[in-house]
């Protein structure tokens, strides 16, 4: 058995999802909004350096949410609408300068979630779109959790934490750090409890495990920065559509 609970005032996130009875996402700790769940990253993933991009031909400066970088889009920040079952509505008017608007969809089973997320313009933008999913390290049952990840390439960061665009073999962990051209699924076990492997029509993936805590695996639509190199552009009515799914399978 599975089960899910939103958080539409917190970010659009999922806010706890329980397979077996066993919790598989970190809680909320205090005021802190980064560390906890499963949230939307939209209209950008990851740093934007120094919260700053031109985009045609006019320069635009974000809200620096974790300096000296703007991080991880509005979205995680602000109160969803629900409008459906299962299915959450943000309008981005007024949080950052183009508007837009953003959809979640989830589906939950005893085998799986699968979430959807279209990022529909009303003017001309970039766009990017992902999800930051912070499972944690020690689950209330089986040992502390293993991430097998087979990529072909990491993109190298520089001093402070932004992709530079070379293409890098991949170092041994703990990471920060994007990857591509990532061979099968990731997956996450925790030996005596079972497994989750993640899929995505995204094809860029961030892992977060520098912390004792947290195993962060992240789909993205681009690697972080992407406002500073080719983004993806929407003109008025199209979308970005993306998803995700996270299957399980207990041992025993």
């Amino acid at each position: 058995m599975a089960a899910l609970r939103l958080d539409p005032a917190n970010g659009g996130r999922i806010a706890s999802l329980e397979v077996d009875g066993v919790e598989l996402l970190a809680p909320r700790q205090g005021t802190d909004w980064l560390r906890w769940g499963c949230y939307p990253m939209v209209p950008w993933a990851g740093r934007v350096r120094d919260g700053r991009f031109e985009f045609d031909g006019e320069e635009y400066q974000l809200e620096l949410d974790l300096p000296p970088h703007a991080i991880h889009g509005v979205a995680y920040r602000a109160s969803w609408e629900e409008t459906g079952p299962a299915t959450l509505h943000l309008n981005m008017e007024g949080l950052w300068p183009f508007g837009g608007g953003v959809e979640q969809h989830f589906e939950v089973s005893d085998q799986s979630l699968l979430v959807t997320m279209s990022v529909q313009a009303t003017q001309r933008m970039p766009a990017m779109a992902g999800w930051h999913p912070c499972f944690l390290r020690q689950l209330s049952k089986g040992d502390p959790a293993e991430l097998s990840l087979d990529s072909e390439y990491m993109w190298q960061r520089d001093h402070v934490g932004i992709p530079t665009g070379e293409r890098v073999t991949v170092p041994a962990g703990p990471w920060d750090d994007c990857f591509g051209d990532v061979v099968e699924p990731p997956v996450v076990r925790w030996p005596g409890f079972g497994s989750i492997w993640l899929e995505s029509n995204m094809t860029s993936w961030v892992v977060y495990n520098e912390e004792p805590d947290l195993v962060c695996v992240e789909p993205q639509s681009d690697a972080p920065d992407a406002f500073n190199r080719n983004p993806v552009v929407l003109e008025p009515g199209e979308t970005l559509d993306v998803w995700m799914r996270v299957s399980w399978e207990l041992e025993g």
